[in-house]
C-alpha cells in the first residue's frame, strides 16, 4: 500500500509543479483516477476485495471511522472534540467566517467558496495558519503521513503566499475527491443522505380509500384486513410513481395503555414494546411481508427508534424499573414530574420523559424516562434496535429527540454520571457490524456536529442556530420568511449535500409534528416546495401533504393528522389548489432530477439586494447546469442574474427555472 500511496503523490506533485491548468472535464477526470490511485482498488472490485484497509492493518469499519473524522469530525475524545472549525478571517474587512465543518471537507468547500466571492488576496495572509490547522487535524491518522509530507514540503518552497495557496487548493482537491471516492465505496449507507423519503401514518392512512380515489388507481380489495398484510406492491407503487425511493410508516410500535392521552388511540410515541409491531396494524410475519413488498417495489424502509422514554406500562419498565430516572420510596412520589410503579413487592417513583425547557426539565406526561447514564440499559437498547435487522431486514432507523440523549445533554438534564463513550457510537456501530447498509437519521435541534460525529447518516434540518451565520435549519428558515435566514440556509444545505464525511441533511416543509404545509406557507408554498423538491440531498414529505388534507383540531392539535383524535385521510377531499401545486411540482422536479442525473448545487446569492434565494444545479455526469430561482418572503422581489442574463419579477411563491449551458 505505501507504494500506491507514493504513487498517488508523485502524481498530485506532476500535477501541481509541472503541467498546465485543466480543464473542466478534465480535472474531473483526474479526481476520479486520483481516488482510484489512493484506494489502490480498481473500480470494479468487490468491497471485499479491496486491499487498503487491510493493508493498513485496519477493518473497514476502522478505514471508513478514520475517514470521517479527517473529512468531517475531527478526532474526539469520548464526547469532547479535539478539534474546532477553522475561522477565515478577510484582512481587508476584518470580519470572520466559520468553515462548514471542521475536517477537510468544510475546510475546503468554505476557503474556495470565500475566495470566490470576496477575492483569495483577502485570505492569504493565513496561509501559514493552514499548515498549522491541517497538521493538527491529520496527525491522529497514521495513513494521512504521506498528505503531511506533501503539505511540509509545499510549506517550504520559495513562493508567494498566493502561489502557495492556489497549489494548496489543488493538492486538497485532489485528496478530498480521492477520499471522498472511498467513503462513497466503504459507506454502504450512503444511500441516506440521498433519500427521498415519505413518510405514512399507518393508522390513518386509508389504504383503502386511497386505491378508490381518483388519481390513485390500485385494485381494491373489499376485505377488512390488517395495514402490514394488506399492503402490496402495487400501493408502494404509488409513491414511488410521486419520486420517493423510501417509505417511513411512522408509529408502527405498541401503545401503552397507562396514561394514554387523547381519544384517537394514544401518542404512538409512548411505547410499550420497542421490539416488536403494534399488533392493530399486523403481525410480525405481516411486517417482515411489508419490507419484502417494499423492497420487490424499489423502495426501502425505515422505522422509529423512540430513543429517550417509553410508555407507563412499558415492558422495559416491567423488567427493570433501574433502566429508568428512578428511586425507591415508600413514601408518596413527587407531583412534579414523577409516577408511582411496582416491581418485586416494592415501590419506585420514576421520572416521566423529559427534556431541559426553562431552566428545568419539561415532561411528556404519558411517558417514562430512560436512563443512559445505565450501561445494561445501553446493551438492552443495542441488542433491541439490532434486532429490527436481524428479524425483519429494515434499511434505517428515524431516531426520535436523538440530542436528548447525548452525554453532555442527559448529564445535564438529569444530573447523571455518565459512562465515557457515547452510547451513540456503541448503538450505531454494532448495528452496522450486522447489516452495514443500515442509515440512522437523528430527528435533532441542536448538537448537530455531536450527532455527526457519533455516527449518523442525516440529521433533520430543521433549527440550527449554533453557526455564526444565525438560522440555517430549512425549515425554520423557509417558514420565516426572512430572505437572509432562506440564502443561508440554502448555503449551509448545499455543503451538506456535497460533503461525504459527516451527517447529511434531511430537509422537508412539513411531517406528523408540524401543521399543515399550506397554513405554514399560504402563497408561498409553490417556491417552497420547488426548492425543496430539487434538493440533492435527503427530502422528506407526510403523506396527504400532496392531496393538501388538514384534519388538525382548532386550539388544540395542530398536526394534519392529530394523535389525540381519531384520524383517516379522506384521499377524495383536501385542498384542490394545494394538491394542483404539489402535482406540478413533485412532477416537473421529478423531470428534472431524471435528466440531470447525479447533481451538486450551488448557491445563489442576490447581488442587487432580491430577496430571493436559488441554487445552480450542475450534473455530474454531464455538465448540464439549471439554476432554481425562488421567492420564499412575504413581497415581491425582483430577481437579476447578469451573468445569466436573466431578470424578472417574483410574486410571492413563484419560481423560475433557467437552462443554463
Amino acid at each position: 500500500m505505501g507504494f500506491l500511496k507514493a504513487r498517488f503523490l508523485n502524481i498530485l506533485f506532476l500535477a501541481l509543479f509541472l503541467l498546465p491548468p485543466f480543464s473542466r472535464a478534465g480535472l474531473e477526470e483526474s479526481r476520479e483516477k486520483a481516488g482510484r490511485l489512493f484506494d489502490g482498488a480498481l473500480p470494479s472490485a468487490a468491497l471485499a476485495a479491496a486491499p487498503a484497509p487491510e493493508d493498513r492493518g485496519l477493518s473497514s469499519f476502522e478505514f471508513l471511522l478514520q475517514m470521517k473524522e479527517v473529512m468531517s469530525s475531527g478526532r474526539w475524545n469520548g464526547s469532547c472534540p479535539e478539534a474546532r472549525q477553522f475561522m477565515f478571517r478577510n484582512s481587508q474587512e476584518g470580519w470572520t467566517a466559520q468553515a462548514q465543518s471542521v475536517g477537510l471537507e468544510g475546510f475546503l468547500w468554505t476557503k474556495k467558496e470565500l475566495e470566490a466571492k470576496y477575492g483569495a488576496d483577502n485570505f492569504n495572509q493565513q496561509v501559514g495558519d493552514y499548515f498549522v490547522y491541517l497538521e493538527d487535524l491529520l496527525k491522529p491518522v497514521s495513513w494521512t503521513q504521506e498528505l503531511r509530507d506533501a503539505l511540509s514540503n509545499l510549506k517550504t518552497q520559495n513562493l508567494s503566499p498566493a502561489e502557495k495557496n492556489a497549489k494548496l487548493n489543488e493538492l486538497l482537491e485532489y485528496y478530498v475527491a480521492g477520499l471522498q471516492a472511498n467513503i462513497q465505496k466503504y459507506d454502504m449507507a450512503g444511500w441516506s443522505k440521498k433519500a427521498r423519503i415519505y413518510e405514512l401514518f399507518p393508522r390513518a392512512y386509508n389504504l383503502d380509500g386511497r386505491r378508490t380515489s381518483s388519481g390513485f388507481k390500485s385494485p381494491s380489495d373489499p376485505a377488512k384486513t390488517l395495514f402490514f398484510k394488506d399492503f402490496r406492491t402495487s400501493d408502494f407503487g404509488v409513491i414511488k410513481r410521486m419520486g420517493f425511493d423510501t417509505v417511513w410508516p411512522m408509529g408502527i410500535l405498541p401503545i401503552g395503555v397507562r396514561g394514554q392521552t387523547g381519544a384517537g388511540g394514544g401518542s404512538p410515541y409512548s411505547i410499550s414494546d420497542h421490539g416488536t409491531v403494534n399488533p392493530e396494524l399486523g403481525t410480525e410475519e405481516d411486517f417482515r411481508g411489508f419490507v419484502k413488498k417494499a423492497h420487490a417495489a424499489g423502495l426501502r424502509v425505515i422505522v422509529d427508534f423512540v430513543v429517550n422514554h417509553t410508555s407507563l406500562d412499558s415492558k422495559l419498565l416491567a423488567e427493570n424499573p433501574d433502566y429508568f430516572v428512578s428511586f425507591r420510596y415508600d413514601g408518596a412520589c413527587p407531583k412534579d414530574g414523577y409516577f408511582d410503579h411496582y416491581w418485586k413487592g416494592a415501590k419506585y417513583c420514576v421520572h416521566h420523559g423529559g427534556f431541559e425547557y426553562g431552566g428545568g426539565v419539561s415532561s411528556w406526561i404519558d411517558t417514562a424516562q430512560i436512563n443512559y447514564s445505565n450501561q445494561a440499559l445501553r446493551n438492552r437498547m443495542t441488542g433491541t434496535v439490532k434486532s429490527w435487522v436481524t428479524k425483519f431486514d429494515v434499511d434505517g432507523f428515524r431516531v426520535d429527540m436523538a440530542h436528548l440523549d447525548l452525554n453532555n445533554v442527559f448529564a445535564r438534564t438529569w444530573q447523571k454520571s455518565m459512562p465515557s463513550g457515547e452510547f451513540y457510537r456503541q448503538l450505531i456501530w454494532t448495528v452496522k457490524a450486522a447489516k452495514p447498509s443500515v442509515a440512522f437519521m437523528a430527528e435533532a435541534y441542536a448538537f448537530q456536529e455531536d450527532l455527526s460525529a457519533c455516527g449518523f447518516d442525516s440529521i433533520y434540518s430543521k433549527y440550527e442556530t449554533a453557526r455564526p451565520e444565525g438560522q440555517t435549519g430549512w425549515y425554520n428558515a423557509t417558514e420565516s420568511g426572512n430572505a437572509g435566514e432562506i440564502q443561508s440556509s440554502v448555503n449551509r444545505a448545499a455543503y451538506l449535500a456535497w460533503q461525504n464525511g459527516g451527517a447529511g441533511s434531511v430537509v422537508f416543509l412539513g411531517n406528523h409534528d408540524e401543521p399543515a404545509p399550506e397554513k405554514i406557507y399560504g402563497r408561498r408554498l409553490p417556491a417552497a416546495l420547488m426548492l425543496t423538491m430539487l434538493y440533492p440531498g435527503s427530502v422528506m414529505m407526510y403523506s396527504s401533504a400532496e392531496i393538501g388534507y388538514d384534519a388538525a383540531i382548532p386550539n388544540g392539535e395542530p398536526k394534519p393528522l392529530p394523535f389525540s383524535a381519531p384520524a383517516r385521510i379522506d384521499w377524495s377531499a383536501g385542498d384542490p389548489r394545494v394538491k394542483a401545486t404539489y402535482q406540478t411540482v413533485l412532477s416537473e422536479s421529478k423531470k428534472i432530477r431524471s435528466e440531470m442525473g447525479d447533481y451538486d448545487i450551488t448557491p445563489l446569492w442576490p447581488s442587487d439586494g432580491g430577496n430571493w434565494a436559488g441554487y445552480v444545479l450542475t450534473s455530474k455526469t454531464t455538465g448540464r447546469k439549471k439554476a432554481l430561482i425562488a421567492n420564499v418572503t412575504w413581497n415581491g422581489t425582483n430577481a437579476r442574474l447578469s451573468e445569466y442574463n436573466f431578470t424578472a419579477w417574483l410574486e410571492p411563491g413563484a419560481y423560475k427555472i433557467i437552462d443554463i449551458k
